[in-house]
């Protein structure tokens, strides 16, 4: 059953040194067999986190399931740090077909009045939110060995937290407003960082769309219980205005010399659309780079909700998740340690009007 492991030799899966730059993929059900295995054993909670560091879930985490397991695993931090990870990362993945809502697909025409729905969202709700201001909080996290001291002396590449910022955006005139932003999405010297969530990426998806396939894929509940249509997409790189740009990487071990990689590859994922107004729920998307780049994954994906900003209720981001694989010559030099990679969690907090406020004072 490769590459799923089957329930039967789970726990030798997750044991198993795994291939450089690959991650032995799991079920839901199977993550939770090894961790009702280990409640009564007394491995550390550094080593299970370790094992768990080097695995991903095959299906979408989320809800009162992921709510259960982080609750039944609040002693051992450090494995509920690497759940809370894969969780976020699992958003990729389709829910177990246990949790499809059991309803038949809708025809061709009613598909065809959803997408529509949806690009008359973008060009024209969005348009309509007002000026406001907001905090991004983000939660960076990385598998780099710089200034790590293994255990027993073996270089182990387990994600650890890498740093976490606050930092304010605007939303102006009908677009986001971050100067030190480039392109859709970029990791820098400080870390991986995003741009778009507000809108931009959205336009990019729906327009690059006309050019590349759009088909349905499944119904899904959101985080509220509601059903929504969910759409699979595929952008050729002929018709691609999505850039990944990265700083920097090296061509050879030897020559200290760093470059950028810029490029616009073609891309791919889903669009989670309320089936009533073409209001977008969710959105993932999934750059189809090469083996051979210096980036080898690219992916990002943006929740949104409702909030408040001066009184009034806007459908706006929430969340984000976005992972960054990268070749490290240093890192693949070392068996089992494989490509250096970064995951940030992103919330979106504290959304408010922009304006100003006059007060007249008599003499």
């Amino acid at each position: 059953m490769n590459p799923v492991c089957s329930v039967g030799v789970v726990l030798f899966c997750l044991m198993a040194v795994v291939p450089v730059g690959a991650a032995t993929r799991v079920t839901i059900a199977q993550l939770q067999q090894f961790l009702a295995s280990k409640q009564a054993t007394k491995e550390s909670d550094e080593d299970i986190a370790d094992r768990l560091s080097a695995v991903a879930l095959s299906q979408e985490l989320a809800g009162q399931v992921l709510t259960r397991i982080l609750a039944e695993e609040s002693s051992r931090p450090k494995t509920a740090e690497q759940i809370e990870l894969m969780a976020a990362e699992s958003v990729f993945n389709a829910p177990p077909l246990e949790e499809w809502p059991q309803e038949p697909a809708p025809d061709k025409a009613t598909q065809q009045r959803m997408i529509d729905a949806a690009r008359t969202y973008v060009t024209g709700t969005l348009h309509a939110l007002p000026d406001f201001l907001a905090i991004r909080v983000t939660r960076r996290f990385d598998n780099r060995l710089a200034d790590f001291k293994p255990k027993h002396g073996k270089p182990r590449a387990q994600m650890r937290p890498a740093g976490e910022n606050r930092r304010e955006i605007a939303y102006r005139n009908g677009h986001e407003v971050e100067p030190a932003a480039t392109g859709s999405g970029s990791a820098a010297g400080a870390g991986l960082s995003t741009w778009g969530e507000f809108g931009g990426i959205l336009k990019v998806v729906l327009n690059d769309a006309f050019n590349g396939l759009v088909a349905w894929e499944r119904w899904q509940r959101n985080e509220a219980g509601a059903v929504v249509a969910v759409f699979r997409y595929e952008i050729p790189e002929a018709s691609s205005h999505y850039s990944v740009d990265f700083c920097c990487y090296r061509v050879l071990r030897e020559i200290p010399m760093e470059l950028p990689f810029n490029a616009k590859p073609g891309y791919h994922g889903e669009l989670f659309v309320d089936p009533r107004d073409g209001s977008i729920d969710r959105i993932t998307v999934e750059a189809d780079l090469k083996e051979s780049d210096p980036v080898v994954t690219s992916a990002m994906a943006v929740q949104y909700g409702h909030v408040a900003i001066g009184g009034r209720q806007f459908i706006c981001p929430v969340r984000a998740v976005a992972v960054t694989e990268v070749h490290n010559l240093e890192m693949e030099a070392i068996d089992a340690v494989g490509m250096e990679k970064h995951v940030n969690l992103v919330e979106f907090r504290n959304y408010r009007k922009f304006g100003s406020t006059v007060r007249i004072r008599p003499d």
